[in-house]
């Protein structure tokens, strides 16, 4: 079982990896709608890192900002699912599967506090469950652009 300082590094990366994302569809989304949904999801989840960071800071952990290669892989996908549609809604659905990848690691990571009773601060749970919160919304309103463009 992956200590706590392990489950919320995996977080935090998976987090930045997200921003990164998010910062290459606003370069590619040049739609005032579009480009400012990933301006939102951007600032939202730059928010959570700095939060999980703090977590990991107050654990004695120095979180790593790099992320890992799946950033590269998202801009490579984005960019290549723009170059073969040339429309900006073509995003949408990969912006709503980026938050559904998200959605699975903060359930994950809250499954691995639930399991380690005792192991994570409630604090820390209460932030992340907040976290999880903001993701399940952004869902929706992605869901409802997505509808609204249909």
């Amino acid at each position: 079982m992956p200590t706590p300082v392990e489950t919320l590094s995996t977080l935090y990366t998976t987090v930045v990896d997200a921003v990164k994302g998010y910062e290459e569809a606003a370069k590619i989304a040049k739609r005032d709608q579009i480009g400012t949904m990933c301006a939102e999801l951007k600032k939202t989840h730059m928010g959570h890192a700095h939060d999980i960071a703090g977590l990991l800071l107050e654990r004695g952990e120095r979180p790593d900002a790099d992320g890992s290669y799946m950033s590269v892989v998202h801009k490579i996908v984005l960019n290549a699912r723009f170059m073969i549609t040339a429309d900006e809604e073509s995003l949408l659905p990969g912006l709503r599967d980026g938050e559904k990848r998200l959605l699975e690691v903060y359930d994950d990571t809250l499954r691995e506090a639930e399991i380690a009773a005792g192991a994570f601060q409630p604090a820390e749970i209460e932030v992340l469950k907040a976290h999880r919160d903001h993701i399940v919304g952004n869902i929706g309103k992605i869901d409802t652009h997505m509808q609204t463009v249909a």
